[in-house]
């Protein structure tokens, strides 16, 4: 047989060269999607956690100081409370807490109260890794101690 001197067509060489140049494209796209979920997921975390926070502010706020006193068994202000977990979307888990402190160098009237909802990223275990997986947010309002507002 004789050989062709303008043959067409790819080597083996140049088709494994063009398929190792698709694959770390690839991998490129793939790490970018993966960082893109994780951050999704934080923001709706993030989003989740304030909902919760805001509806447990609302509720006490609905509460005159005695109400709220006997609520949570205890005998005078300041209250320093764990709420129960509330239960998230995506197997979340978030832990609650309220302080409700008298804000007397202002006004012998005026309480703050205080809401913390706290979780952890990616399904890891509270304080593991130094803590950078836990995620905290606070809300805080003034209001008068002699009525539910």
């Amino acid at each position: 047989m004789r050989r062709r001197r303008h043959q067409q067509g790819f080597t083996l060489l140049e088709l494994l060269v063009t398929m190792g140049v698709t694959v770390v494209g690839l991998m490129g796209v793939l790490s970018l999607y993966v960082v893109t979920a994780r951050s999704n997921a934080s923001g709706a975390h993030g989003g989740e956690a304030v909902a919760i926070a805001e509806a447990t502010v609302e509720e006490i706020r609905g509460m005159a100081i005695p109400e709220l006193l006997v609520a949570y068994s205890a005998p005078a202000l300041p209250l320093d409370v764990s709420l129960d977990t509330v239960a998230g979307r995506a197997g979340t888990t978030f832990d609650r807490r309220v302080q409700v402190t008298e804000l007397t160098a202002t006004s012998t009237n005026l309480v703050k109260i205080r809401v913390e909802v706290s979780w952890t990223e990616s399904g890891a275990t509270a304080g593991a890794e130094g803590g950078i997986h836990d995620r905290r947010i606070s809300l805080e309002l003034i209001r008068t101690a002699s009525e539910a507002l």
